[in-house]
């Protein structure tokens, strides 16, 4: 593959069956919109109108809002934080995601967790307004509540135990979970050929009538070596994570959303991006998060190890470079 800057790397994955393709008098769609804080886009390949399937993607995020958003205080997440210790109820697709959240938890040691809420929320990133940074003893105390082994799952009851004061943040994982979701009503619909974005976390289905794939850019980090990547999905998922998107200014200086679980701060590692390929998007989203919050080396050792296709930018003396994990390396490609 060249790897010339300005000029494309071309990636191509291993051979998948398609779920479905477009037909011939299927129209193409493009719908957009906002939820979650950010703007949603969709292409569509439907035979029908857009208005019925504009209203499936609105249901499906609505949905999303509903059992996620910290900003909504009577969501099912908002008011399990609030709960009293104990066992509480809570709707199965939470629980679903708590499960999966859990289980990278486990996998990655920690980077990826999904009760680190109360500290985004102290660093900024949180439904509330803050002016400062957090003090040590702020840290502190919210990192001692904090810890996703505090969490305990019944799912064949439906229902979670708060042991007191944890607060949990799915949003390293429910922008992809909801773009899924949204694939899932889009399929319902009937219309089973389709790519829909959210914030960065993509999810595609299907071939185009021409029989071609998705052919999707690889967001760059700014500060990056040039280079441009393009991939080429049907039946699959993309998400991306990186330090120059979502920070706040303390003291003059710049600070990531992505918090390292083992000091509650924000990280300063020299994985500065990290792009994802996954067969779903709630998959695709928590995996970034995680290799966003690991050092280099443990990044990349944990990638081969878990056999994940990704790209991750990483900061070294000669600058930011993208830098495929084994599994991507090993896709077919080209120079463009």
């Amino acid at each position: 593959m060249s790897d010339a800057p300005g000029r494309p790397v071309i990636l191509i994955p291993p051979e998948a069956l398609p779920s479905a393709m477009a037909g011939p008098g299927d129209r193409r769609h493009r719908l957009a919109g906002q939820t979650m804080g950010t703007v949603w886009t969709a292409q569509v390949w439907h035979a029908g109108e857009a208005p019925p399937l504009a209203a499936a993607i609105e249901a499906a995020l609505d949905e999303a809002i509903r059992l996620f958003s910290l900003w909504q205080p009577d969501s099912a997440l908002s008011r399990f934080n609030r709960a009293a210790p104990g066992w509480h109820d809570l709707p199965a697709p939470v629980l679903d995601l708590l499960a999966e959240a859990l289980l990278l938890a486990g996998a990655s040691e920690g980077a990826l967790d999904p009760t680190l809420g109360e500290l985004a929320d102290l660093w900024g990133f949180g439904p509330t307004p803050r002016d400062r940074p957090p003090t040590a003893d702020e840290i502190a105390a919210a990192h001692a509540r904090a810890g996703w082994t505090r969490l305990r799952l019944d799912r064949d009851g439906g229902r979670a135990f708060q042991p007191g004061g944890l607060m949990l943040d799915l949003g390293g994982i429910a922008k992809g979970w909801a773009a899924d979701r949204v694939s899932d009503a889009l399929r319902a619909a009937g219309a089973p050929v389709h790519m829909i974005e959210i914030g960065g976390e993509i999810v595609t289905r299907g071939l185009k009538p021409d029989g071609r794939p998705w052919w999707i850019e690889v967001e760059p980090h700014p500060g990056g070596d040039g280079r441009r990547h393009r991939v080429a999905l049907t039946d699959g998922a993309m998400a991306s994570s990186g330090d120059y998107r979502r920070q706040r200014i303390w003291d003059g200086q710049p600070v990531s959303h992505t918090l390292d679980p083992a000091t509650g701060a924000p990280v300063r590692g020299n994985v500065r991006a990290a792009t994802v390929f996954a067969a779903t998007g709630a998959r695709a989203d928590a995996l970034a998060s995680a290799l966003m919050a690991m050092p280099a080396d443990r990044a990349r050792a944990f990638a081969a190890r878990h056999r994940i296709p990704a790209l991750l930018w990483i900061g070294g003396a000669h600058g930011l470079a993208a830098e495929p994990t084994p599994d991507l390396a090993g896709w077919s490609g080209s120079g463009g």
